[in-house]
């Protein structure tokens, strides 16, 4: 299925299961939260660079035009948290727009909150988001949380909750161990388990923003970014969303060449790419997960180069990069093969070769 064709069903799915949810007795999320800090900002009018698939241009449009919050709430009143989003309950009324993306609320367990709940805390800030379990969502809306916790002087004493499916990825646990979360206790929440807390701190946070990006890197990199390597994120043959580049060996070489050295992160724990990517003066590599971590260059030049697919793409990484004041440059790849989110490509070695030729000699 096309993307456009795609998006368009997934917007009707969606549309017509919170319809459904809709039916369930709610509650005033707004009534009931007491803002501890909350600022708002209008997104950026920002048409992005001249290359950019259809997917990503409309991400952009979208944003046009509306605003954005950075806060901490506390609940005046007991909660049951949900496992997955953490949207939140009270006696049993759901309470609509309580995580941390109200517009993609959808399908909690809803009879699991009238039972009695296996765990009460006295006091949590929520770490909970729907796709925490990836890296780039777990760096822009789970660490990013922790930041704000803790530039809101929310104190060290009250724990995180944090979702099972966030807690048993690599990355958080390499994150944990490296201290990122400081003297804060965290709590796991099992996957079917819903919590009760009686005093509930729910995070807000900017999609991006550098105070968050500096903070994450300062607690992961084991020093202050420096050097000028030449970077290849590659993808490798196992890549959960495929996308692979037919013609990978070719590109491999190519960028080899000009004095690329070739990344797969897959094979990297968290500090150790903090470590690699702080060194990075040029990064080159498909859109995916791996270009987050141009975020641990924060604070030394860096220069972006990203190969889109046809088929699929989102703005993310050249978000990332103008924010961190980074410059950025977009390629397109050729010849799609697949379904469109999944789809091989070839990349066009020629133009690659332009853009390599006019990176300044190593």
């Amino acid at each position: 299925m096309s993307y456009p064709l795609r998006d368009q069903y997934h917007r009707a799915r969606k549309a017509l299961g919170r319809g459904l949810n809709r039916l369930w007795p709610s509650g005033d999320f707004a009534a009931l939260a007491v803002p501890l800090m909350r600022a708002t900002r209008p997104n950026e009018d920002d048409a992005g660079p001249a290359i950019l698939p259809d997917q990503a241009r409309q991400y952009l449009a979208d944003r046009r035009g509306k605003t954005e919050e950075e806060a901490v709430y506390r609940l005046s009143v007991p909660v049951t948290v949900d496992p997955k989003m953490g949207i939140l309950f009270h006696r049993g009324r759901v309470l609509w727009g309580s995580s941390d993306q109200p517009e993609r609320e959808r399908n909690p367990r809803f009879f699991s909150h009238l039972r009695k709940p296996g765990r009460v805390l006295s006091e949590a800030v929520l770490l909970h988001h729907v796709h925490g379990d990836n890296y780039f969502h777990f760096f822009l809306y789970v660490l990013s949380k922790a930041a704000v916790a803790e530039f809101a002087g929310i104190p060290d004493t009250i724990p995180l909750l944090v979702p099972e499916g966030t807690a048993r990825t690599g990355f958080f646990k390499r994150a944990v161990e490296a201290g990122v979360f400081g003297k804060r206790q965290l709590i796991v929440q099992g996957k079917r388990e819903v919590v009760r807390v009686e005093t509930a701190h729910v995070v807000r946070v900017w999609f991006n923003d550098r105070r968050y990006h500096g903070w994450i890197a300062e607690r992961l990199r084991p020093e202050a970014p420096s050097g000028s390597r030449r970077l290849f994120v590659l993808r490798g043959a196992n890549a959960a969303n495929g996308r692979q580049f037919r013609n990978q060996d070719k590109v491999s070489a190519l960028a080899q060449a000009y004095g690329f050295e070739l990344v797969d992160p897959a094979g990297l724990d968290l500090v150790q790419q903090a470590a690699l990517f702080s060194t990075a003066g040029v990064l080159l590599g498909a859109h995916g997960a791996g270009l987050t971590n141009l975020i641990f260059r924060a604070g030394a030049p860096c220069h972006i180069i990203e190969l889109f697919s046809p088929t699929m793409g989102s703005p993310q990484y050249y978000m990332l990069a103008r924010e961190l004041g980074f410059t950025y440059e977009s390629q397109m790849t050729l010849a799609p093969e697949g379904r469109g989110f999944t789809a091989t490509t070839e990349v066009d070695l020629a133009e690659l070769e332009r853009a390599l030729k006019a990176l300044p000699a190593v």
